[in-house]
């Protein structure tokens, strides 16, 4: 009886030694993979509820959240601001950071809302800032997110956990575009581009030699050639110089984010929608231009479908009231919200819809807690 009993003890102690030992590994995999989130942002009347539905919904869930905003706000409205030159009346968020554009956002009278849809410039300040400011050591996975998108950050931590990539190797990636391929490199969505330290580290070396070659900006707004390079220049394809960029310098390619059988983890319009996406029946529009058609390894014609049980981004919901609605599918019945209109929205395809959600709840409580 004796010896059982210390044979029970043994067993009981080293279960609790591989429990803790359990316990300290995902402490280590949270602490080198912190996410960065930075959305590019416009300061206005128009877009503000969208920044407090980020910060009460999937924003929380960033290691680290930016919101990169032009140096003029406001609107028609109620006036416009130079941050540059002014002083707001109230003191802005501490998440915002301001980002010394030289192209002003409203001047394009002839572009809808008049927003010059200038990404490209914003996109690479703001990975300068990131850099220059210590940032780029704060996290070790960087995220350039649009504002219309919802983002799992746990579910990109298990994903690099997963593949067992490194932050000190290069990594960009995200859901691939290849239909420019005949005269482009392959490119990462701008939905949700990711990239790992080291990547963001030498990116942000390859745009600093921008800062001497910016178009100065003279009243005029002059598009770019249809030859793109990696350079400033006036446009909205920050996801086509990125990549080339990358290439060019780094010799880094766009990597798909597909899960174990080649689903996609990044969805790049509404969820309800691309549950129905179907390339037989569509046909070969730019989605699927150029994408592979057979898994590598399966050899199943059905890569690139939608949609992974970890999903890592949902995008396209520019009415942001559908965050707080996601919010309650996955996280919690009771959201901290601005209004409650969204308890009355509902999914197109709900059956399509529910049935997947359904299948991305258990999957969700099933995988292991690393965020």
């Amino acid at each position: 009886r004796v010896r059982a009993a210390m044979k029970a003890v043994e067993y009981e102690d080293s279960q609790t030694l591989a429990i803790s030992n359990v316990q300290q590994l995902r402490q280590t995999e949270q602490l080198n993979n912190r996410l960065y989130c930075v959305v590019p942002f416009i300061w206005s009347s128009q877009y503000i509820p969208s920044y407090h539905a980020i910060r009460k919904t999937w924003g929380k869930r960033c290691d680290i959240l930016k919101f990169m905003i032009d140096p003029i706000i406001g609107d028609d409205e109620t006036g416009y601001l130079d941050l540059r030159t002014q002083r707001p009346v109230h003191e802005l968020p501490d998440d915002l950071v301001v980002i010394d554009i030289q192209r002003p956002w409203n001047a394009c009278a002839d572009e809808p809302d008049g927003n010059c849809r200038n990404i490209w410039e914003k996109i690479w300040r703001s990975w300068i800032w990131v850099d220059s400011h210590g940032d780029s050591d704060l996290a070790e996975w960087f995220v350039k997110i649009d504002a219309d998108s919802f983002l799992f950050p746990e579910n990109m931590k298990r994903y690099v956990v997963d593949k067992g990539w490194s932050s000190n190797e290069h990594h960009y990636f995200g859901h691939i575009l290849m239909h420019k391929t005949d005269t482009a490199e392959p490119m990462i969505a701008g939905a949700a581009v990711f990239f790992s330290r080291a990547t963001l580290k030498a990116a942000a070396n390859i745009f600093r030699k921008f800062e001497n070659t910016v178009e100065s900006y003279n009243g005029e707004i002059k598009r770019q050639s249809s030859r793109v390079k990696c350079k400033d220049t006036l446009t909205d394809q920050e996801e086509l110089i990125t990549s080339i960029c990358l290439k060019q310098h780094l010799g880094v390619e766009a990597y798909p984010v597909l899960d174990e059988t080649g689903q996609e983890l990044v969805i790049v319009g509404e969820i309800e929608d691309v549950l129905l996406w179907n390339r037989t029946g569509q046909g070969e529009w730019w989605y699927w231009k150029n994408k592979p058609k057979k898994h590598p390894i399966t050899g199943k014609d059905d890569v690139h479908h939608c949609c992974g049980e970890l999903p890592i981004a949902f995008h396209g919901y520019q009415d942001s009231q559908w965050f707080f609605k996601l919010e309650s599918e996955f996280y919690s019945e009771e959201v901290s919200d601005e209004g409650d209109s969204w308890k009355k929205y509902q999914w197109r395809n709900p059956t399509v819809t529910e049935k997947y959600f359904d299948r991305v709840r258990r999957a969700m409580k099933k995988a292991a807690s690393i965020g």
